[in-house]
């Protein structure tokens, strides 16, 4: 978010990243995330942390895309987005949902994006679901499962059998090593509810290959923070054709030792890109 990178200058040394300010530049920071965005050219795009909407939005449409976003309950100042190309897909129906802390209403609530999309072709008749979302970072792991749960929820009702996409930062970190199949963090609930990561299903077909071991790798002024916090979670009916893996952390450490923002990347998280077989 913009707001955030603005305000990252003037934080205290524990929360201040280590870049160079020139880099949390919203002119410097844009043309790099349009660039990123047109070097791989997807048909759908989620985007979290987003208070720059209005920007994006013209300067994506001029590739071809439209999009829609909804801000978090206030006083927060970002929210999430959803693009898509116009070429191959149409809109359809979108619902907004905040989640919630129990039944109360929550300040600065974190809020869900279910867009609907129709191929242009529609001889299957089907639709697609795709939904962005951004689970709370300033929470327990019982309060993004409670989140989670609302997620799907709303999901079931809304997709009404439709295939699912979900572009989500859940701010959960995903352990690769972990053989505990009970649902005790976030992607595990994910998991268990039916979804699977894009990124997990590809390695399976790649003989055990590892994919995406870490997706954000944020330079604080204190010290490194490195998670595997964001994911590409399919319904069952989605096949995966290939991902992007992120960059070799040893070769990223060597170039860029102050991690994340840096002069190559935008944000303090990785961009993940699949390429999904829709029935």
């Amino acid at each position: 978010a913009d707001c955030l990178a603005k305000s990252a200058p003037r934080l205290s040394l524990q929360r201040g990243f280590r870049c160079d300010p020139e880099h949390l530049r919203w002119e410097t920071r844009r043309a790099k995330i349009l660039e990123e965005i047109q070097k791989h050219q997807p048909d759908i795009l989620g985007l979290c942390e987003v208070d720059r909407f209005d920007d994006l939005e013209v300067n994506l449409a001029d590739d071809g895309y439209e999009g829609t976003y909804k801000r978090k309950r206030s006083p927060a100042k970002d929210g999430v987005a959803t693009f898509w190309k116009t070429t191959p897909l149409e809109e359809g129906l979108r619902r907004a949902i905040f989640l919630e802390y129990g039944n109360q209403r929550t300040k600065a609530a974190q809020v869900a994006i279910l867009q609907r999309l129709w191929p242009r072709d529609r001889s299957s008749g089907k639709g697609l679901v795709v939904c962005a979302v951004h689970l709370r970072a300033s929470a327990d792991e019982a309060f993004r499962m409670q989140q989670a749960s609302e997620l799907v929820t709303a999901l079931t009702d809304f997709a009404r059998g439709d295939e699912q996409i979900i572009l989500a930062d859940v701010n959960s970190n995903f352990d690769q090593s972990s053989s505990d199949l009970a649902a005790s963090n976030v992607y595990s609930y994910f998991t268990s509810c039916g979804y699977r990561c894009a990124y997990q299903t590809m390695a399976a077909k790649a003989a055990a290959q590892r994919y995406s071991h870490y997706t954000t790798w944020a330079g604080w002024a204190s010290g490194d923070f490195m998670s595997c916090c964001d994911h590409i979670f399919i319904s069952q009916g989605v096949d995966v054709e290939a991902v992007l893996d992120v960059p070799d952390p040893d070769a990223l450490a060597e170039e860029f030792p102050e991690k994340l923002p840096c002069a190559a990347y935008p944000s303090d998280h990785l961009s993940l890109v699949a390429d999904v077989l829709v029935p």
